[in-house]
C-alpha cells in the first residue's frame, strides 16, 4: 500500500494548480496525483520540470478509483493509496442528449475544457459539412471561428433564438444575422432526432424528419458537474449542482475536499446553489484550497458570516434600546439615534 498525506484526483488545470499550491505551502508533505483519464499530459511535464523526477514526495498514478475504505482508495489497477487529505477536482462532463446513433465516429460532445475545445475545432477543419447542435455561447463561438476559416457550418438550437440564456432577443437576432452573413445556416426551434451513417456520421435527421448532410457533429448542450467519484467514495452530492461543500471546500467528510466544476457553488446574491463558475474563479479556489488543507486561513463564506453577524448586532442593540426606553429607571434617558 502506498501512503501519501495529500492525494489530489483530477485531470485538468484545477488539479494542477491545487497540487502546486499544496506543494509550495507544505513542502514537507507527500503528494499523489491520481489521473482518471489514464493519459500523460501537460500536468506531468509541469510537475516534472518543477520537482524533477517523481518520488515518494510527489508522484502521479493512473486509473479509476473503484472504492474507498475509510482513508484508503482502491484503484482499478489494483493499487491502494492511503491519504490524510483528499481533494476531488474531477471537473464537469458534457451533457449527452437522447439522440439515436450519438456514439458514431465524428460525433463530439463538447464540455467546458479549453484544451478539448481547441482539439475539436482543429479536427473540424478537416470536415466538409460541420453541424453544431447547441446555440449557446460555446456553440456560437465555434460556429463563428469555423465560418471565418472557410468551413460550411450549420448551427441548430432547440430554442427560438440563439444564446437565449445569455442575451436579450435583440442581441440574439444580431448574432444570427452575423452568422448568416458569414455564410452559415441557422436552424431554430429544432432538435436532432438521430445520427445517420454506418460507422461514422454521414448525416442527421431532425425532429421534423428533415435530413441534413453532416460528416462532423459537435454537440454543445451544456455540462454537468462530474459527481461519479463522489458517489463511489460515499460523500454527499447533488447530481445537477455538484458535490456539496462548505465555505472551506470541505465535503460531508471533513478530510475530503472538492474544488472546481465538480463542486457545488453558492450564489451570494440569490442565497442558493449556482450553476455558474468562471475560469478565473476555479483557478483561484484551487490555489486557496491547496494552501489551506492543514491550516484554514481563507473562509469563502466570510462575507455571508459578516452580514449575518452585523444583522444580529443591530437587532440586539434595538432590543436593548427599547428596554431602556420602557424602563422606569430611564425616564430622563434620551434614546440614541436608531440604527
Amino acid at each position: 500500500m502506498e501512503k501519501y498525506q495529500i492525494v489530489i484526483v483530477g485531470n485538468g488545470e484545477p488539479a494542477l494548480v491545487c497540487t502546486l499550491s499544496a506543494r509550495n505551502t507544505y513542502n514537507d508533505k507527500s503528494i499523489a496525483v491520481i489521473k482518471t483519464d489514464g493519459q500523460s499530459s501537460i500536468i506531468e511535464e509541469i510537475l516534472t520540470s518543477i520537482s524533477g523526477r517523481f518520488s515518494n514526495m510527489l508522484n502521479v498514478y493512473y486509473g479509476e478509483i473503484v472504492k474507498r475504505d475509510q482513508n484508503v482508495l482502491h484503484l482499478s489497477s489494483g493499487k491502494k493509496i492511503e491519504f490524510e487529505k483528499l481533494v476531488l477536482a474531477t471537473g464537469s462532463r458534457a451533457i449527452e442528449p437522447p439522440i439515436d446513433g450519438i456514439h458514431r465516429d465524428g460525433v463530439m460532445l463538447i464540455n467546458q475544457d479549453p484544451e478539448q475545445i481547441r482539439n475539436v475545432k482543429f479536427q473540424a477543419l478537416d470536415a466538409e459539412n460541420v453541424v453544431i447542435y447547441g446555440g449557446g455561447y460555446i456553440g456560437v463561438e465555434l460556429c463563428d471561428e469555423l465560418l471565418r476559416a472557410g468551413k460550411k457550418v450549420t448551427i441548430i438550437e432547440k430554442s427560438k433564438r440563439l444564446m437565449p440564456s445569455s442575451f436579450d432577443a435583440d442581441t440574439s437576432y444580431k448574432v444570427k444575422e452575423v452568422i448568416e452573413n458569414l455564410g452559415g445556416k441557422v436552424i431554430l426551434n429544432a432538435k436532432i432526432k438521430s445520427v445517420l451513417g454506418i460507422d461514422a456520421v454521414a448525416g442527421i435527421k431532425l425532429s421534423s424528419d428533415e435530413v441534413l448532410d453532416c460528416d462532423f457533429l459537435m454537440i454543445c448542450c451544456g455540462s454537468r458537474p462530474n459527481v461519479e467519484m463522489a458517489q463511489k467514495i460515499g460523500i454527499i452530492f447533488d447530481r445537477d449542482r455538484g458535490i456539496l461543500v462548505d465555505e472551506y471546500f470541505r465535503t460531508s467528510d471533513k478530510n475530503i475536499y472538492a474544488v472546481g466544476d465538480c463542486a457545488a457553488k453558492h450564489d451570494f446574491f440569490a442565497s442558493d446553489l449556482s450553476n455558474v463558475l468562471t475560469y478565473n474563479s476555479k483557478m483561484e479556489e484551487a490555489k486557496l484550497l491547496g494552501a489551506n488543507l492543514y491550516s484554514i486561513i481563507f473562509n469563502r463564506g466570510k462575507m455571508v458570516s459578516y452580514l449575518s453577524e452585523k444583522k444580529n448586532l443591530k437587532d440586539r442593540i434595538r432590543t436593548e434600546l427599547k428596554q431602556l426606553e420602557t424602563s422606569n429607571a430611564t425616564k430622563d434617558f434620551i434614546p440614541l439615534q436608531r440604527l
